[in-house]
Protein backbone atom coordinates (compact mmCIF):
# COMPACT_ATOMS: atom_id res chain seq x y z
CA UNK A 1 0.00 0.00 0.00
CA UNK A 2 1.24 3.46 -0.82
CA UNK A 3 2.11 5.37 2.35
CA UNK A 4 0.60 8.77 3.11
CA UNK A 5 3.99 10.44 2.61
CA UNK A 6 4.46 8.79 -0.78
CA UNK A 7 0.95 9.85 -1.79
CA UNK A 8 1.69 13.44 -0.83
CA UNK A 9 4.94 13.34 -2.79
CA UNK A 10 3.21 11.80 -5.80
CA UNK A 11 0.68 14.65 -5.77
CA UNK A 12 3.49 17.15 -5.36
CA UNK A 13 5.57 15.76 -8.18
CA UNK A 14 2.84 15.63 -10.77
CA UNK A 15 4.01 19.21 -11.26
CA UNK A 16 6.16 19.92 -14.29
CA UNK A 17 9.47 21.24 -13.04
CA UNK A 18 10.88 23.99 -15.23
CA UNK A 19 14.00 26.10 -15.01
CA UNK A 20 13.91 29.38 -13.19
CA UNK A 21 13.52 32.63 -15.03
CA UNK A 22 16.71 34.29 -13.86
CA UNK A 23 15.93 37.76 -12.51
CA UNK A 24 19.04 38.49 -10.47
CA UNK A 25 22.26 36.82 -9.43
CA UNK A 26 20.90 36.34 -5.89
CA UNK A 27 18.19 34.23 -4.36
CA UNK A 28 15.33 36.13 -5.94
CA UNK A 29 14.51 34.35 -9.17
CA UNK A 30 10.88 33.65 -10.08
CA UNK A 31 9.82 30.04 -10.44
CA UNK A 32 7.46 28.94 -13.16
CA UNK A 33 5.56 25.70 -12.50
CA UNK A 34 2.68 24.10 -14.35
CA UNK A 35 0.50 21.79 -12.25
CA UNK A 36 -0.85 18.70 -14.04
CA UNK A 37 -2.47 20.47 -16.94
CA UNK A 38 -3.08 23.81 -15.28
CA UNK A 39 -0.92 26.64 -14.02
CA UNK A 40 -0.87 28.11 -10.54
CA UNK A 41 -0.63 31.80 -9.87
CA UNK A 42 -0.31 31.46 -6.07
CA UNK A 43 3.35 32.13 -5.30
CA UNK A 44 3.06 30.80 -1.77
CA UNK A 45 1.90 27.39 -2.94
CA UNK A 46 4.07 26.60 -5.92
CA UNK A 47 7.10 28.80 -6.08
CA UNK A 48 10.02 29.90 -3.98
CA UNK A 49 13.17 31.94 -4.16
CA UNK A 50 16.10 29.69 -4.90
CA UNK A 51 19.59 29.78 -6.39
CA UNK A 52 19.75 31.28 -9.82
CA UNK A 53 19.34 28.79 -12.64
CA UNK A 54 18.21 25.93 -10.36
CA UNK A 55 15.00 23.94 -10.68
CA UNK A 56 12.38 23.95 -7.93
CA UNK A 57 9.59 21.64 -6.82
CA UNK A 58 6.15 22.27 -5.31
CA UNK A 59 6.97 24.36 -2.27
CA UNK A 60 3.66 24.19 -0.39
CA UNK A 61 3.47 20.42 -0.67
CA UNK A 62 7.00 20.11 0.69
CA UNK A 63 6.26 22.54 3.53
CA UNK A 64 3.25 20.40 4.48
CA UNK A 65 5.48 17.34 4.65
CA UNK A 66 8.26 19.07 6.57
CA UNK A 67 6.00 20.72 9.15
CA UNK A 68 3.58 17.77 9.36
CA UNK A 69 0.62 20.07 8.84
CA UNK A 70 -1.10 22.00 6.08
CA UNK A 71 -1.82 24.94 8.39
CA UNK A 72 1.32 26.94 7.54
CA UNK A 73 1.34 29.04 4.37
CA UNK A 74 4.65 28.51 2.58
CA UNK A 75 4.74 32.21 1.75
CA UNK A 76 4.92 33.05 5.45
CA UNK A 77 8.27 31.30 5.84
CA UNK A 78 11.58 33.12 5.61
CA UNK A 79 12.92 33.23 2.02
CA UNK A 80 15.91 31.05 2.93
CA UNK A 81 13.61 28.34 4.29
CA UNK A 82 11.40 28.59 1.22
CA UNK A 83 14.46 28.18 -1.00
CA UNK A 84 15.71 25.13 0.87
CA UNK A 85 12.36 23.35 0.90
CA UNK A 86 11.65 24.15 -2.75
CA UNK A 87 14.96 22.51 -3.50
CA UNK A 88 14.06 19.53 -1.30
CA UNK A 89 10.98 19.02 -3.48
CA UNK A 90 13.03 18.47 -6.64
CA UNK A 91 12.27 14.93 -7.89
CA UNK A 92 15.30 12.65 -7.57
CA UNK A 93 16.23 9.98 -10.08
CA UNK A 94 16.67 6.33 -9.01
CA UNK A 95 20.41 6.80 -9.48
CA UNK A 96 20.38 9.77 -7.12
CA UNK A 97 18.40 7.80 -4.54
CA UNK A 98 20.96 5.02 -4.71
CA UNK A 99 23.82 7.50 -4.52
CA UNK A 100 22.30 9.09 -1.42
CA UNK A 101 22.09 5.71 0.28
CA UNK A 102 25.69 4.91 -0.64
CA UNK A 103 26.85 8.26 0.75
CA UNK A 104 24.86 7.66 3.93
CA UNK A 105 26.39 4.18 4.30
CA UNK A 106 29.98 5.42 4.15
CA UNK A 107 32.06 8.14 5.76
CA UNK A 108 33.39 9.52 2.47
CA UNK A 109 31.76 9.47 -0.93
CA UNK A 110 32.40 11.07 -4.30
CA UNK A 111 29.62 12.54 -6.46
CA UNK A 112 30.20 11.51 -10.10
CA UNK A 113 30.57 14.60 -12.25
CA UNK A 114 30.31 16.90 -9.25
CA UNK A 115 32.14 20.15 -8.64
CA UNK A 116 34.82 21.17 -6.17
CA UNK A 117 32.65 21.89 -3.13
CA UNK A 118 33.15 19.39 -0.29
CA UNK A 119 30.30 19.00 2.21
CA UNK A 120 31.29 17.80 5.66
CA UNK A 121 28.77 16.63 8.25
CA UNK A 122 29.46 16.03 11.94
CA UNK A 123 27.23 14.86 14.77
CA UNK A 124 27.10 12.03 17.28
CA UNK A 125 24.84 9.41 15.73
CA UNK A 126 23.28 7.50 18.60
CA UNK A 127 19.66 7.45 17.47
CA UNK A 128 17.47 7.30 14.39
CA UNK A 129 16.78 11.04 14.44
CA UNK A 130 20.48 11.79 14.00
CA UNK A 131 20.79 9.27 11.19
CA UNK A 132 17.84 10.81 9.38
CA UNK A 133 19.21 14.34 9.81
CA UNK A 134 22.46 13.31 8.10
CA UNK A 135 20.49 11.82 5.21
CA UNK A 136 18.59 15.10 4.80
CA UNK A 137 21.92 16.89 4.30
CA UNK A 138 23.12 14.27 1.83
CA UNK A 139 19.93 14.49 -0.21
CA UNK A 140 20.15 18.27 -0.32
CA UNK A 141 23.83 18.18 -1.24
CA UNK A 142 23.39 15.94 -4.27
CA UNK A 143 20.98 18.44 -5.83
CA UNK A 144 23.88 20.87 -6.17
CA UNK A 145 26.11 20.10 -9.18
CA UNK A 146 28.82 22.12 -7.43
CA UNK A 147 29.17 19.43 -4.73
CA UNK A 148 31.68 16.73 -5.61
CA UNK A 149 32.25 15.02 -2.27
CA UNK A 150 30.44 14.37 1.04
CA UNK A 151 32.33 13.48 4.22
CA UNK A 152 30.67 12.34 7.45
CA UNK A 153 32.17 12.24 10.94
CA UNK A 154 30.17 10.52 13.68
CA UNK A 155 32.01 10.98 16.98
CA UNK A 156 30.88 9.89 20.40
CA UNK A 157 28.85 12.26 22.55
CA UNK A 158 31.95 14.05 23.74
CA UNK A 159 33.22 17.61 23.28
CA UNK A 160 36.82 16.59 22.66
CA UNK A 161 35.73 14.10 19.99
CA UNK A 162 33.58 16.74 18.32
CA UNK A 163 36.46 19.20 18.28
CA UNK A 164 38.75 16.56 16.79
CA UNK A 165 36.08 15.71 14.21
CA UNK A 166 35.79 19.34 13.10
CA UNK A 167 39.56 19.45 12.67
CA UNK A 168 39.43 16.25 10.63
CA UNK A 169 36.82 17.69 8.29
CA UNK A 170 38.95 20.80 7.86
CA UNK A 171 42.07 18.74 7.15
CA UNK A 172 40.11 16.65 4.63
CA UNK A 173 39.19 19.75 2.65
CA UNK A 174 35.59 20.42 3.66
CA UNK A 175 34.37 23.73 2.25
CA UNK A 176 31.02 23.41 4.03
CA UNK A 177 30.51 21.91 7.49
CA UNK A 178 27.02 21.13 8.79
CA UNK A 179 26.53 20.07 12.40
CA UNK A 180 23.97 19.31 15.04
CA UNK A 181 25.83 21.14 17.79
CA UNK A 182 25.20 19.55 21.18
CA UNK A 183 27.80 21.70 22.89
CA UNK A 184 26.74 25.22 21.98
CA UNK A 185 29.40 27.93 22.36
CA UNK A 186 31.95 25.34 23.60
CA UNK A 187 32.48 24.33 19.96
CA UNK A 188 32.87 27.88 18.72
CA UNK A 189 36.66 27.88 18.75
CA UNK A 190 36.85 24.69 16.66
CA UNK A 191 34.34 26.10 14.18
CA UNK A 192 36.21 29.42 14.06
CA UNK A 193 39.43 27.60 13.14
CA UNK A 194 37.57 25.68 10.42
CA UNK A 195 36.16 28.88 8.93
CA UNK A 196 39.56 30.56 9.06
CA UNK A 197 40.83 27.62 6.99
CA UNK A 198 38.19 28.28 4.33
CA UNK A 199 35.10 26.32 5.36
CA UNK A 200 31.65 27.73 6.08
CA UNK A 201 29.88 26.27 9.12
CA UNK A 202 26.14 25.81 9.59
CA UNK A 203 24.27 24.34 12.55
CA UNK A 204 20.63 23.36 12.95
CA UNK A 205 18.03 22.93 15.73
CA UNK A 206 20.46 23.39 18.64
CA UNK A 207 21.55 27.06 18.71
CA UNK A 208 24.86 28.50 19.88
CA UNK A 209 23.87 31.73 21.66
CA UNK A 210 26.33 34.57 21.42
CA UNK A 211 28.52 32.87 18.82
CA UNK A 212 29.52 35.20 15.98
CA UNK A 213 29.48 34.52 12.27
CA UNK A 214 33.26 34.29 12.30
CA UNK A 215 32.69 30.92 13.99
CA UNK A 216 29.28 29.81 12.68
CA UNK A 217 28.14 31.27 9.38
CA UNK A 218 24.50 30.25 9.76
CA UNK A 219 22.26 28.97 12.55
CA UNK A 220 18.89 27.36 11.76
CA UNK A 221 16.71 27.12 14.83
CA UNK A 222 13.34 27.89 16.36
CA UNK A 223 12.11 30.80 18.41
CA UNK A 224 11.81 29.17 21.83
CA UNK A 225 9.52 31.88 23.17
CA UNK A 226 7.15 31.47 20.24
CA UNK A 227 7.04 27.73 20.87
CA UNK A 228 6.02 28.39 24.46
CA UNK A 229 3.29 30.72 23.23
CA UNK A 230 2.09 28.09 20.75
CA UNK A 231 1.94 25.48 23.52
CA UNK A 232 -0.17 27.78 25.66
CA UNK A 233 -2.51 28.58 22.78
CA UNK A 234 -2.99 24.86 22.06
CA UNK A 235 -3.69 24.29 25.77
CA UNK A 236 -6.41 26.94 25.70
CA UNK A 237 -7.96 25.24 22.67
CA UNK A 238 -7.89 21.92 24.53
CA UNK A 239 -9.00 23.08 28.00
CA UNK A 240 -11.16 26.11 27.39
CA UNK A 241 -11.19 28.50 30.33
CA UNK A 242 -9.75 26.43 33.18
CA UNK A 243 -7.40 23.55 33.88
CA UNK A 244 -4.07 22.46 35.34
CA UNK A 245 -0.74 22.07 33.56
CA UNK A 246 2.66 20.60 34.46
CA UNK A 247 5.95 21.65 32.84
CA UNK A 248 8.61 18.96 32.36
CA UNK A 249 11.91 20.70 31.65
CA UNK A 250 15.41 19.42 30.93
CA UNK A 251 18.50 20.22 32.96
CA UNK A 252 18.48 22.52 35.97
CA UNK A 253 18.75 26.23 35.08
CA UNK A 254 18.72 25.45 31.33
CA UNK A 255 17.78 28.72 29.57
CA UNK A 256 15.62 26.92 27.00
CA UNK A 257 13.15 25.71 29.61
CA UNK A 258 13.08 29.03 31.40
CA UNK A 259 12.31 30.82 28.13
CA UNK A 260 9.43 28.71 26.87
CA UNK A 261 7.98 28.34 30.38
CA UNK A 262 7.76 32.11 30.85
CA UNK A 263 6.30 32.77 27.41
CA UNK A 264 3.68 30.05 27.87
CA UNK A 265 2.73 31.40 31.29
CA UNK A 266 2.46 34.94 29.94
CA UNK A 267 -0.08 33.80 27.33
CA UNK A 268 -2.06 31.82 29.87
CA UNK A 269 -2.15 34.74 32.29
CA UNK A 270 -3.36 37.10 29.60
CA UNK A 271 -5.86 34.84 27.83
CA UNK A 272 -6.94 32.14 30.29
CA UNK A 273 -6.00 33.06 33.87
CA UNK A 274 -7.86 30.08 35.29
CA UNK A 275 -5.53 27.67 33.48
CA UNK A 276 -2.76 27.29 36.04
CA UNK A 277 0.73 25.82 35.87
CA UNK A 278 0.72 23.85 39.14
CA UNK A 279 3.86 21.71 38.79
CA UNK A 280 7.34 22.24 37.34
CA UNK A 281 10.14 19.69 37.38
CA UNK A 282 13.51 19.01 35.74
CA UNK A 283 13.96 15.64 34.04
CA UNK A 284 17.56 16.02 32.78
CA UNK A 285 16.03 14.84 29.48
CA UNK A 286 16.62 11.23 30.53
CA UNK A 287 14.28 8.26 30.74
CA UNK A 288 14.90 7.87 34.47
CA UNK A 289 14.48 11.58 35.02
CA UNK A 290 11.10 11.64 33.29
CA UNK A 291 9.94 8.54 35.17
CA UNK A 292 10.90 10.07 38.52
CA UNK A 293 9.31 13.37 37.55
CA UNK A 294 6.03 11.67 36.66
CA UNK A 295 6.02 9.78 39.96
CA UNK A 296 6.66 13.04 41.81
CA UNK A 297 3.74 14.64 39.96
CA UNK A 298 1.47 11.72 40.85
CA UNK A 299 2.56 11.83 44.49
CA UNK A 300 1.86 15.57 44.66
CA UNK A 301 -1.83 14.94 44.14
CA UNK A 302 -1.99 17.59 41.43
CA UNK A 303 -4.38 16.07 38.91
CA UNK A 304 -3.11 17.91 35.87
CA UNK A 305 -4.88 17.94 32.53
CA UNK A 306 -1.76 18.42 30.39
CA UNK A 307 1.95 17.67 30.76
CA UNK A 308 4.13 19.84 28.51
CA UNK A 309 7.70 18.85 27.65
CA UNK A 310 10.43 20.09 25.31
CA UNK A 311 11.87 16.62 24.60
CA UNK A 312 9.74 13.75 23.40
CA UNK A 313 11.79 10.58 23.94
CA UNK A 314 11.58 10.42 27.77
CA UNK A 315 7.81 10.94 27.68
CA UNK A 316 7.31 7.20 27.21
CA UNK A 317 8.36 6.91 30.85
CA UNK A 318 5.56 9.25 31.89
CA UNK A 319 3.13 6.76 30.39
CA UNK A 320 4.88 3.93 32.26
CA UNK A 321 4.71 5.76 35.60
CA UNK A 322 1.01 6.49 35.27
CA UNK A 323 0.28 2.92 34.21
CA UNK A 324 2.13 1.54 37.22
CA UNK A 325 0.24 3.91 39.51
CA UNK A 326 -3.07 2.90 37.95
CA UNK A 327 -3.78 6.49 37.04
CA UNK A 328 -5.21 7.94 33.85
CA UNK A 329 -2.51 9.56 31.74
CA UNK A 330 -2.89 13.33 31.27
CA UNK A 331 -2.83 14.73 27.76
CA UNK A 332 0.75 15.16 26.54
CA UNK A 333 2.24 18.03 24.54
CA UNK A 334 5.85 17.69 23.42
CA UNK A 335 8.44 18.81 20.90
CA UNK A 336 9.16 16.49 17.93
CA UNK A 337 7.73 12.97 17.86
CA UNK A 338 8.61 9.47 19.03
CA UNK A 339 7.36 6.21 17.56
CA UNK A 340 7.15 4.39 20.90
CA UNK A 341 5.05 7.16 22.38
CA UNK A 342 2.80 7.07 19.32
CA UNK A 343 2.46 3.31 19.84
CA UNK A 344 1.31 3.86 23.43
CA UNK A 345 -1.10 6.57 22.29
CA UNK A 346 -2.49 4.40 19.50
CA UNK A 347 -3.02 1.35 21.72
CA UNK A 348 -5.19 3.34 24.14
CA UNK A 349 -7.49 4.98 21.64
CA UNK A 350 -11.11 3.95 22.15
CA UNK A 351 -10.51 2.95 25.78
CA UNK A 352 -11.00 4.75 29.08
CA UNK A 353 -7.18 5.09 29.26
CA UNK A 354 -6.96 7.15 26.07
CA UNK A 355 -5.05 10.41 26.16
CA UNK A 356 -4.51 13.20 23.66
CA UNK A 357 -1.04 13.65 22.19
CA UNK A 358 0.17 16.89 20.64
CA UNK A 359 3.60 16.82 19.04
CA UNK A 360 5.50 18.58 16.26
CA UNK A 361 7.32 17.68 13.07
CA UNK A 362 10.62 15.84 13.26
CA UNK A 363 12.78 18.94 12.51
CA UNK A 364 15.32 16.81 10.60
CA UNK A 365 14.50 18.86 7.47
CA UNK A 366 16.06 21.94 9.06
CA UNK A 367 19.50 20.47 8.33
CA UNK A 368 18.72 21.08 4.65
CA UNK A 369 18.24 24.78 5.35
CA UNK A 370 21.65 25.05 7.00
CA UNK A 371 23.29 23.52 3.93
CA UNK A 372 21.34 25.54 1.39
CA UNK A 373 22.01 28.79 3.26
CA UNK A 374 25.70 28.23 2.67
CA UNK A 375 25.59 26.61 -0.78
CA UNK A 376 23.31 29.26 -2.28
CA UNK A 377 25.68 31.94 -1.02
CA UNK A 378 28.76 30.14 -2.36
CA UNK A 379 27.17 29.63 -5.78
CA UNK A 380 25.70 33.13 -6.08
CA UNK A 381 28.35 35.15 -4.27
CA UNK A 382 25.81 36.48 -1.76
CA UNK A 383 25.91 36.68 2.02
CA UNK A 384 25.09 33.63 4.12
CA UNK A 385 21.96 34.24 6.24
CA UNK A 386 23.30 34.38 9.79
CA UNK A 387 20.04 33.12 11.30
CA UNK A 388 17.00 31.29 9.96
CA UNK A 389 14.04 30.89 12.30
CA UNK A 390 11.53 28.14 11.52
CA UNK A 391 8.04 27.66 12.97
CA UNK A 392 7.31 24.59 15.05
CA UNK A 393 3.53 24.06 14.96
CA UNK A 394 1.89 21.52 17.25
CA UNK A 395 -0.27 18.84 15.66
CA UNK A 396 -2.65 16.36 17.25
CA UNK A 397 -1.62 12.74 16.76
CA UNK A 398 -3.82 10.79 14.37
CA UNK A 399 -4.23 7.10 13.48
CA UNK A 400 -1.47 6.11 11.09
CA UNK A 401 1.22 8.25 12.72
CA UNK A 402 2.59 5.19 14.49
CA UNK A 403 4.95 3.24 12.21
CA UNK A 404 4.59 -0.39 13.30
CA UNK A 405 7.66 -1.54 11.39
CA UNK A 406 9.82 1.39 12.55
CA UNK A 407 12.18 1.57 15.52
CA UNK A 408 11.03 2.94 18.87
CA UNK A 409 12.78 6.25 18.22
CA UNK A 410 11.59 6.64 14.62
CA UNK A 411 11.16 10.43 14.36
CA UNK A 412 8.01 10.53 12.25
CA UNK A 413 7.43 12.07 8.85
CA UNK A 414 10.48 13.56 7.15
CA UNK A 415 11.33 14.94 3.72
CA UNK A 416 13.29 11.76 2.95
CA UNK A 417 11.61 9.71 0.19
CA UNK A 418 9.84 6.60 1.48
CA UNK A 419 11.86 4.18 -0.58
CA UNK A 420 15.02 5.56 0.99
CA UNK A 421 13.55 5.43 4.50
CA UNK A 422 12.80 1.74 3.95
CA UNK A 423 16.40 1.12 2.92
CA UNK A 424 17.73 2.99 5.94
CA UNK A 425 15.54 1.03 8.37
CA UNK A 426 16.18 -2.39 6.81
CA UNK A 427 18.36 -4.77 8.89
CA UNK A 428 21.99 -4.19 8.02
Amino acid sequence: MESSTTARRRKSRCLTVKNLVVMTAGISAAVLLAACGGGSSNPSSSSAPTMSGAPSGDLQAEVNIALNTDSVDAGSLEPAIQAALARAAIPLTPDQIQLAYECWSTADCTIPGGGDQVVGYISPEFNTWRKFARMEVILQAITYPEVGRIISVMPGYDLAQMQAGVRKLTDDGATVIISYNDFGPALASAFKTAQAAGAKVGIFVGPSPGTGTDSIATQVTSDVCNIGKAMAERAIEMLGTSGKIAFFNGTRDNPQGAAWNKCAEDVLAAQAPDIKVVFKVDTNWTLRGAFDAANALIASGANVNIIMSDYVDPMTQVVKAYDQAGKKIPDLMTWTSNNELLKEWSARQGTDMAFRLEDTNSLTWSARVALSNIMNALVNGTDVPALSIYPQPFVEATPGDYKADGPADYPGRTTIPDELVNQMLAPQ
